[in-house]
C-alpha cells in the first residue's frame, strides 16, 4: 500500500479514532488515504484550533492526540498551541506536509526546515525520509509521546514520499507501550514518612502531575486526610490535582516568590507532588522554603527535581505507586497521639473552609444586583446550574480567580486550562475535551479577548455538533493587563492610560459572530437575566454561546 495508507492503518491500530486537521495541498496524499479508514477527520478553520483540539483530547484521555496542519505557514500558526502542549506535557502527535523532496533544492513556496520550527517544543521531531521507514517512525512518536513525561513529538511528511509503496503495517491488539516510572526504594519511603509523621503543621503542593496521573487524585486524597495537611495547588495549577470542595484544598499559590513564602511559613514539613517547582508569573526575590523547614518532592519528570531550589528528599518515580506506598507505610508508623493531632488539623481545616466557603458566596450574592455583572456573581450563578460531572475548560484571564473560586471541581478530570496562558488554546481545547467523553457536559469559561484568538473553532463545534457552552466573561478588554499594570505599579494605571487594551470602537457583536458561524448564542446585560440565559444555553443540544457584559473596573496588586 501507499506510505500514507500504512500510515492511517498504524494510527487507528494504535487506538488512534479522531485525527484533527486543517488541509492543505502537501496534506492531499496523505488525507486521500482517509477514505475507507474509519479515522473521524475533524476539520478546524485554522491551525491553531486542530492543535488544540487534539491537546484537550491528549489531556482529557491520556491517550496521543494527532493533528494534521500545511508545511511551513501551518506549523508556524500552530507553535504557540505546540509550546502549551509542551508545558502541560500533552502526548501530542502533530504533523505537516511537506513540499516534494525533489523540491526543497529549489526553494519553493510554503517550503521550510519544519523539524527545526518543531524542535524547542516537542520530545522529538523528525521528517520522514522513506515511504519504507513511515510505519516504525510513526510508533517510535507515539511511544516517545507518551513516554513520562509525556509530551508532544512532530513528523515532517514530505508529499511525494506519501504515495510511494510499502508493506502494509502489521495489526496491533493495542498501541505501543510506554516505559513508566519506576516505584521508590522502601529506604526513602520510610524517610519521607518520618518527617511526614512528625510534622506538626504538613503542606502539601499538588502539581499538574497528579491530575495526569491515573488515580493520582484519589492517592494523593487519602495520604492529605491522614496527615490532616494542607493542600495548595501549584503556581499556575492547570489541571484538577486534588478535589476542589475537600475541606482541605486553598486553592491555588499565587505565582511570585515573596507571596508562596507568606503562604509557607508556617509550614514544618512540605511534601511538592507532580509539579514544577515553580513556574512563576513575576519577579521577586528571595526563595519560596523557609531555611530549615524539609521539603519532599515527588515528580515522575527526573528534570523537575531540585530545578530551581534544593529540595531534602527526592523521588523522581511514579506517583500513583508512590503516593500510595507512603500512605501505607503511614497507616502502619502514625502513633495514637499523631492520628489524633492529625484528626485535629482537619477539623480545624473544615471549620476554617466551611467559613471560607460561606463568605466567598455572600460576597457573590451581594451582588446579584449590580450592574455592570460582577465576575463573581456570573461564576456563582453558572455554579449553581452546573452538572455534578460537568468539565470546565477556561481561558477566562482576569475572570480566573472568580472561576477558581466558585466552580466546584469535585471529579478528577473537571478543569483543564492553558498551562502557559496562550491566548486561542480553549476554544479548540473544549472540542477535544468534549470527544474525549461525549457523555459529560463541556463548559468554556473565557475572556472576549480570548475569543478573537480562534473564534473559528465555533464552526468546528458547531459542524461537528458538539453541546459546547462558551460563557464569555466580556469587560470589552485585556482586563489582565491592565491588572498587571497596576501591580507593576506603573504610572499608566493610575492616570486609566491603557494603551491598545480596550477593545472598543467598535465592540465585538459576539452574538452575531457566533450565529454566522453555526451557534446558538445570546447576550445578558441585566443580572436578573443571567440565570435564565445560561440555564437555556447550558440546556441547548448543540453548541451555544453565552456573551456576558461584566464589570469593567480595573483591579491589581498581590
Amino acid at each position: 500500500m501507499h506510505a500514507a495508507a500504512a500510515l492511517i492503518a498504524a494510527l487507528r491500530s494504535a487506538g488512534v479514532r479522531h485525527l484533527f486537521g486543517n488541509p492543505g495541498t502537501t496534506e492531499l496524499p496523505f488525507l486521500d488515504a482517509l477514505d475507507g479508514s474509519a479515522l473521524h477527520y475533524v476539520v478546524g478553520l485554522q491551525e491553531a484550533t486542530v492543535v488544540a483540539a487534539a491537546d484537550g483530547y491528549a489531556q482529557a484521555t491520556g491517550e496521543v492526540g494527532v493533528a494534521n496542519v500545511h508545511v511551513t505557514p501551518g506549523l508556524a500558526n500552530a507553535l504557540s498551541i505546540l509550546h502549551n502542549a509542551a508545558r502541560s506535557r500533552s502526548p501530542v502527535l502533530l504533523t505537516a506536509g511537506q513540499q516534494d523532496t525533489r523540491l526543497l533544492v529549489h526553494e519553493p513556496i510554503l517550503a521550510g526546515d519544519l523539524v527545526k520550527m518543531a524542535e524547542p517544543f516537542t520530545k522529538w521531531a523528525y521528517e520522514i525520509r522513506s515511504a519504507d521507514e513511515a510505519v516504525s517512525v510513526l510508533g517510535r512518536a507515539v511511544t516517545i509521546a507518551l513516554t513520562p513525561p509525556t509530551g508532544p513529538v512532530f513528523l515532517s511528511l514530505p508529499m511525494d514520499l506519501m504515495t510511494d509503496d510499502t508493506d502494509a503495517p502489521a495489526p496491533r491488539t493495542q498501541g505501543p507501550s510506554a516505559q513508566r516510572p519506576g516505584i521508590p526504594g522502601m529506604a526513602d519511603v520510610t524517610r519521607a514518612c518520618g518527617l511526614l509523621a512528625g510534622a506538626r503543621a504538613p503542606l502539601i503542593i499538588a502539581g499538574d502531575g497528579v491530575g495526569r496521573a491515573p488515580d493520582g487524585v484519589a492517592a494523593l486524597t487519602r495520604l492529605a486526610e491522614a496527615l490532616g495537611a494542607r493542600v495548595y495547588g501549584e503556581p499556575i495549577y492547570r489541571r484538577t490535582n486534588f478535589p476542589g470542595d475537600h475541606s482541605l484544598w486553598r486553592g491555588g499559590l499565587y505565582p511570585s516568590v515573596p507571596a508562596v513564602r507568606k503562604t509557607l511559613d508556617d509550614a514544618d514539613v512540605i511534601l511538592i507532588v507532580g509539579a514544577d517547582v515553580f513556574t512563576w508569573f513575576l519577579h521577586g526575590p528571595g526563595a519560596p522554603f523557609r531555611p530549615g523547614v524539609p521539603v519532599i518532592q515527588l515528580a515522575d519528570d527526573s528534570r523537575q527535581i531540585g530545578r530551581s531550589y534544593p529540595v531534602d528528599l527526592a523521588f523522581a518515580a511514579a506517583i500513583t505507586p508512590t503516593l500510595r506506598l507512603i500512605a501505607d507505610e503511614l497507616a502502619e508508623r502514625l502513633s495514637d497521639a499523631q492520628r489524633a493531632a492529625a484528626a485535629d488539623r482537619r477539623a480545624q481545616l473544615e471549620r476554617v473552609r466551611v467559613d471560607f466557603v460561606a463568605r466567598t458566596r455572600a460576597a457573590a450574592e451581594a451582588e446579584a444586583e449590580r450592574a455592570p455583572i460582577s465576575p463573581a456573581h456570573l461564576m456563582h450563578t453558572l455554579a449553581g446550574l452546573l452538572p455534578d460531572d460537568v468539565v470546565i475548560v477556561d481561558e477566562s484571564a482576569s475572570s480566573l480567580p472568580h472561576v477558581l473560586r466558585h466552580l466546584p471541581f469535585r471529579r478528577p478530570g473537571s478543569f483543564y486550562g492553558s498551562k502557559t496562558g496562550t491566548l486561542g488554546w480553549a476554544m479548540g481545547a473544549a472540542i477535544g475535551v468534549q470527544l474525549a467523553d461525549p457523555r459529560r457536559k463541556v463548559v468554556v469559561t473565557i475572556g472576549d479577548g480570548s475569543v478573537m484568538y480562534a473564534p473559528q473553532a465555533l464552526w468546528t463545534a458547531a459542524h461537528e455538533g458538539l453541546p459546547i457552552t462558551y460563557v464569555v466573561a466580556n469587560n470589552t478588554s485585556y482586563a489582565i493587563l491592565k491588572a498587571g499594570m497596576a501591580t507593576l505599579g506603573l504610572a499608566g494605571a493610575k492616570t486609566g492610560f491603557y494603551p491598545g487594551m480596550d477593545l472598543t470602537a467598535p465592540e465585538v457583536d459576539y452574538v452575531r459572530l457566533a450565529e454566522s458561524l453555526g451557534v446558538r448564542a445570546v447576550r445578558v446585560e441585566k443580572p436578573g437575566e443571567l440565570s435564565d440565559a445560561l440555564a437555556d444555553g447550558l440546556a441547548h443540544r448543540g453548541p451555544s454561546l453565552v456573551d456576558v457584559s461584566i464589570d469593567r473596573t480595573v483591579r491589581g496588586g498581590v
